[in-house]
Parts: structure tokens; sequence; C-alpha cells
């Protein structure tokens, strides 16, 4: 079994502490670290790591994602089952386009009382329930168990509604997008919030991209070569999606944008 792990914690203990408790509670699992630099409490961004990550895993794989600034307040905490995968994390929006995505087929709460008697009763295992970790206390154990085939119901009640965030977001009018970012890599590559195909630019050679009332042309292409270096592109990425470049440049620098800004195409 394995479970994929993406937070936004960042390079320090608190991942080797989440990994500590799974392995306490199933020393066998395999635990892949798919990206735990997610942008601070940024629940968009973490969305498309997780919907862009979620099926390169073995199926049956556990997604456990955390990107939690809602921590110890009346949020949820969630075990979405799909098709092929188990999603687990809070309920601010992280999983729900992945999991609509492979295709819901039920959704649970995790009851953290129930929870708690499961570990201690079964597997001897006490946990202090912080309001401010429950990366470790709630989310890497419920992981865990999944990963045992422990009974779900034990520790879940089923629920028939999410929290809903979107990271496929886009409107045309006219000869205009709105689209907004959402990711950013160490790159400076900016990744917009639409299939690249949904935006209908492949044959163009030149669009505008509308920034604080200022226009700048940005070349259409396929690869970083098809421009010079410095210059812009606007292509569709590895996964699909429209993203922003700079040939060997920091193209979210140039252009002043950070994670949620608007961005217009105009064509």
């Amino acid at each position: 079994m394995v479970i994929g792990l993406i937070t936004d914690f960042g390079n320090n203990f608190y991942t080797g502490i989440m990994k500590g408790v799974i392995k306490n509670i199933n020393n066998n699992v395999s635990i892949i670290d798919i990206d735990n630099n997610i942008p601070k409490f940024s629940i968009l961004s973490g969305s498309y790591v997780l919907y862009t990550s979620y099926e390169w895993m073995p199926k049956k794989a556990i997604l456990l994602a955390v990107v939690d600034p809602g921590v110890g307040t009346e949020r949820r905490a969630l075990i979405l089952e799909t098709k092929n995968y188990y999603f687990v994390g809070p309920d601010n929006g992280l999983l729900y386009e992945s999991a609509i995505n492979d295709g819901i087929v039920s959704m649970h709460e995790i009851e953290i009382e129930k929870l708690n008697n499961l570990l201690r009763n079964k597997y001897d295992l006490n946990i202090n329930i912080s309001r401010t970790f429950h990366g470790r206390d709630v989310f890497a154990p419920s992981a865990a168990l999944l990963s045992l085939n422990e009974n779900i119901s034990l520790f879940t009640k089923n629920i028939d509604k999410i929290v809903e965030l979107k990271i496929l977001d886009y409107i045309k009018e006219d000869n205009k997008i709105y689209l907004k970012v959402i990711y950013i890599d160490d790159f400076g590559n900016v990744v917009l919030s639409s299939k690249f195909n949904n935006l209908n630019i492949k044959d163009s050679k030149v669009v505008k991209i509308i920034r604080n009332g200022s226009e700048i042309g940005i070349k259409v292409g396929e690869k970083f070569a098809d421009v010079n270096e410095g210059e812009l592109l606007i292509y569709e990425n590895s996964f699909g999606f429209a993203e922003i470049a700079m040939n060997k440049g920091n193209a979210s620098k140039f252009l002043g944008l950070k994670i949620g800004d608007e961005v217009i195409i105009s064509h």
C-alpha cells in the first residue's frame, strides 16, 4: 500500500512526525513525498498539485493532503473514496477537484473521538489531539488505518456534501478570457485556471495579457525554445494546463503575478 503526501509544511520536522505516526500504525506502508513545499496556506495551489499528481500514484493509493489554514476550527476532516483512490484531508476544497475528477464513491467525516478510541484500544496509541496539528493527530492516523484496510465505519460517518473549490475556473466574454493564477513553480512559471485547449489560442501566434490595465504581447508556443531568452510565451504545460513562462527567466516576477491574481487574455 502507498500513501502519497502533500503539505505546505516545508522542510522541517512536521512531515517527519506525520510519517512516524503512520509507521507506528503500519510499518509496512510506503510513503511518497509528492510535495511538502506547497505555498503557505494556498489551498488553491495544493489543489492543483494534488489534481496533477494523484493519477501518477498506484491504484488504490491514499492521497494525504494537508494545507489547512483553518485547523482547529469547525471545518471537518475528510476521507473521500473514489473509483481508484482514497483522499484524506481537510474539508476546505483541497480535495474537491481531484475527487470529482476520479469519481466519488463515498464521502466520510472523520470522527475524532471514535478515531482516538480505535487507536487506543486496538493499536495501543494514545494521541492528545492538538488544535494546530491535525496532520499528525487526525489525518496521518486515518491514512494509516486505511492502509491496513481498517473498517472505515469504525471512525467516520457518511456525509453527502463537501466544500467545493474549482481550479478549472475561467470566463469567456467576446474576445477576452478571464482566468486566475493557481500555481507558480520554482522557475516562476505561472499556471492558469484552464486547460490550454479550452482557450482556443493554439493557432494564434501572439495573444495579449491584460494586467493592471496594461497589455503585454505574449507568443503562443509549445516549448521554451520557441522564444528567445528573456521572452515570454504561453503554452500547454505537461499536465494540459495553460502556463506562462519566460525562457531562462522568471515570468511571475516579470509580470508581477502571485497566486490568486486575475489574468485576462485577449486574442
